[in-house]
């Protein structure tokens, strides 16, 4: 007796066989292809990405490439920094799905990569900051807030020591420091207009023309009253007569 040998069904593409199943991961995050159109805005959900980003040189790093592709030689020199200190902080940055390989091109019989930044602006999920006892997300969140304001006062710091730099700063930056007392309404259209004003800058693509400059935008928004909101009101004693 023969047994004739039983057929399968090729696999559509892109779509894994019954044979052999293809499980993703549910931790690891969604990395764009080199291929998809590059979104605008991308949200940090996953932990590693804000862990990645708790460094300051790396913060520098995604900025730069959030212009367009770049190799990480380029990069080094844009920020003036060696090329060889760059390369574990870009291959950090790719492992956690911030950066993508955008192409690759050989030269002098080497391949040079080209990298780019999965979006044009970042922010972190508000769920990494949920209310309760400090958790590995908010402590990642907290940290890498701190390395950009830290970063930011570095920059004011180093304008201020060039010469004019106080100048400069007065007559085409602005440096406030603001305690805005208003109405719960007036405060949520204030920051439908913050988001707004992000989200055109965000859009706003490099000319080309040679004549750019650059200036750093960094805005902090948040409540100073969520302590005081939860604690409780001390009751008045009753006055003696």
């Amino acid at each position: 007796m023969t047994t004739r040998p039983r057929r399968t069904r090729a696999a559509a593409p892109g779509r894994p066989s019954a044979a052999s199943p293809q499980r993703a991961s549910a931790a690891s995050p969604r990395r764009p292809s080199a291929a998809s159109p590059r979104p605008e805005v991308f949200t940090l959900r996953d932990l590693a990405q804000v862990r990645a980003l708790a460094n300051p040189l790396r913060l520098r790093i995604l900025e730069t490439f959030c212009a367009g592709e770049r190799t990480t030689k380029q990069v080094a020199e844009a920020l003036g920094e060696p090329p060889t200190r760059l390369y574990h902080h870009v291959e950090a940055l790719v492992r956690v799905g911030l950066l993508r390989l955008k192409r690759t091109s050989a030269k002098r019989g080497t391949v040079e990569k080209y990298f780019e930044a999965v979006a044009r602006t970042f922010r972190a999920d508000a769920r990494l900051l949920a209310a309760g006892a400090p958790s590995k997300e908010s402590r990642a969140v907290l940290a890498m807030a701190t390395r950009a304001i830290e970063e930011t006062a570095r920059e004011v710091r180093g304008l201020m020591e060039e010469g004019r730099g106080e100048a400069r700063l007065a007559d085409e930056g602005v440096l406030s420091f603001l305690e805005i007392h208003s109405s719960k309404e007036d405060m949520a259209r204030l920051r439908r207009r913050l988001l707004r004003l992000l989200e055109a800058e965000s859009r706003r693509a490099p000319t080309g023309t040679g004549d750019e400059r650059r200036f750093r935008l960094t805005v902090a928004f948040y409540p100073l009253d969520v302590g005081e909101a939860r604690r409780p009101k001390a009751r008045r004693r009753p006055s003696k007569r």
